[in-house]
C-alpha cells in the first residue's frame, strides 16, 4: 500500500487558501487581523449517544423542494434499509467529504466527514471505516452480478472503501445526481446519506504527495514527540524513527508521525498507540506556528501543491469565496474542532475478507 495521508491536514491548506481569496475579494488593500488560534477539543474516544432516531433516505440538496421530495420517493434502495443507530450531523450543517486516495489499489484509503456547524461554532470530522461492511439490496447485487461478475465476487467489494469502484461498474446515474458524470462519488454519498443520513455537500479526493512537501516548504512543525516511535514498513515505504520530546520535524519525519499507530518500544514490546491523537497535536501545532499574517504570502505555493493533489467538485470563484468566507469565519469565531469516530458492533469475514459490522438501529 502506498503512503497514507491523514486528511485532516488538508483542511489547513484549503483554510490558509480560503483566508487569501477572502482577503483578496473583500479588499485587496486592506490586511486581514491576526487569525486567532483554534482550539482543538478532543473528546472521549466514543461520542455521546443520542436518542434521535436517523432521519429516512434523504436525497440530493435542490433549491427546489418539490423536485426533492418527488427524488426521495422514487429512489431505489441501495440497501437493505441499513441505517446508523443515531444522528451524527444536525439540520443546516455544511457536509464535505474528505477522501484519502490510494494510487497503488482501488479502493479509497480514507473518508472523513467534515460537518461544520455554524450554529455550535463547531466542526465535527467523523471517520468512516473503511472496512464497514454494506448490506446492498438485492436489485444492486443483482445488477452488479450481470454488470462485472468479477468484481462482484472479489474480495472486499462489499466493503464501502469500494463503494466509488462498484459504482463505476454499475454506471450508476440516479435522477438529480449530486455530482453529474462521476458515477463512483454519487454511489459513495448516496449510500452516506442513506446510512447515516448525511447530505454531502462536496467532496474532496486527495493524493498522498503533497504532504511532505506542503511540510517542508513552511520549515517543519515542532512538536513535542510523546513516545519513543520505531516501526518500519518496507511495503509502504514507510520508515518511522523518532526520539520522545521536543523536536522540530520535516516532511518525511511529520508523516510517520501522524501515522504511527503501532510499533515497537526499545526492548523490543510491540505496543499500539492513537493515531487521532497524534494528528490533532499535529494539526494544532502546524496551525499556532503557521497560519498567521507572515505567511500569507505563501499562499500562491500552497494553492499549487494542493491544487496538483486534489480533485473537488468546487469548481468555480464563487464556490471558492463562499467556503472562504466559511472559514474566515471559523477561524475568527474560534469554533471547536470535535472528532468522532462511527461505532461497530463486531466483525465478519465473507467472501475471504474482514468487515467490521456497523452498529444499525435496534
Amino acid at each position: 500500500m502506498n503512503k497514507k495521508i491523514f486528511l485532516v491536514f488538508t483542511i489547513v491548506m484549503v483554510t490558509i487558501s480560503g483566508i487569501c481569496i477572502y482577503a483578496i475579494v473583500s479588499n485587496a488593500n486592506k490586511k486581514l487581523p491576526e487569525l486567532p488560534k483554534i482550539q482543538t477539543k478532543i473528546p472521549d474516544k466514543d461520542p455521546v449517544e443520542q436518542t434521535i432516531t436517523p432521519k429516512p433516505t434523504l436525497t440530493p440538496k435542490d433549491n427546489n423542494d418539490k423536485s426533492r421530495n418527488s427524488a426521495e420517493n422514487t429512489r431505489k434502495a441501495l440497501t437493505n434499509n441499513q441505517k446508523y443507530y443515531t444522528e451524527i450531523t444536525g439540520a443546516g450543517d455544511k457536509n464535505i467529504l474528505l477522501i484519502g486516495k490510494d494510487p497503488t489499489y482501488s479502493n479509497y484509503d480514507t473518508m472523513i466527514i467534515v460537518s461544520i456547524s455554524e450554529e455550535k461554532n463547531l466542526v465535527k470530522l467523523i471517520d468512516i471505516p473503511r472496512d464497514i461492511y454494506i448490506d446492498y439490496s438485492t436489485d444492486i447485487l443483482k445488477e452488479l452480478k450481470e454488470r462485472s461478475p468479477h468484481f462482484y465476487s472479489e474480495k472486499g467489494s462489499r466493503k464501502i472503501n469500494a463503494a466509488h469502484a462498484l459504482g463505476r461498474k454499475l454506471n450508476y446515474s440516479p435522477d438529480n445526481a449530486r455530482f453529474p458524470g462521476k458515477p463512483g462519488i454519487n454511489l459513495l454519498t448516496d449510500l452516506i446519506r442513506e446510512i447515516f443520513a448525511v447530505e454531502i455537500d462536496d467532496y474532496i479526493a486527495i493524493e498522498t504527495d503533497g504532504f511532505r512537501e506542503i511540510v517542508d516548504f513552511f520549515g517543519g512543525v515542532v512538536i513535542d514527540v510523546p513516545i519513543y516511535m520505531h516501526y518500519e514498513d518496507p511495503t509502504q515505504d514507510l520508515y518511522i524513527h523518532l526520539e520522545p520530546g521536543i523536536q522540530r520535524l520535516d516532511g518525511k519525519s511529520a508523516e510517520g508521525f501522524v501515522r504511527f499507530r503501532q510499533g515497537y518500544t526499545r526492548d523490543g514490546k510491540y505496543i499500539t498507540w492513537s493515531r487521532t491523537d497524534n494528528t490533532f497535536l499535529f494539526i494544532k501545532s502546524f496551525f499556532e506556528q503557521h497560519v498567521n499574517i507572515k505567511n500569507l504570502n505563501k499562499i500562491g505555493k500552497v494553492y499549487e501543491i494542493v491544487k496538483s493533489n486534489t480533485e473537488t467538485s468546487v469548481q468555480n470563484i464563487g464556490q471558492t469565496y463562499e467556503y472562504a468566507k466559511l472559514a474566515k469565519k471559523i477561524l475568527d469565531d474560534d469554533y471547536s474542532i470535535e472528532h468522532i469516530n462511527i461505532k461497530t458492533s463486531g466483525k465478519k469475514t465473507f467472501n475471504g475478507a474482514l468487515y467490521e459490522l456497523l452498529k444499525t438501529e435496534e
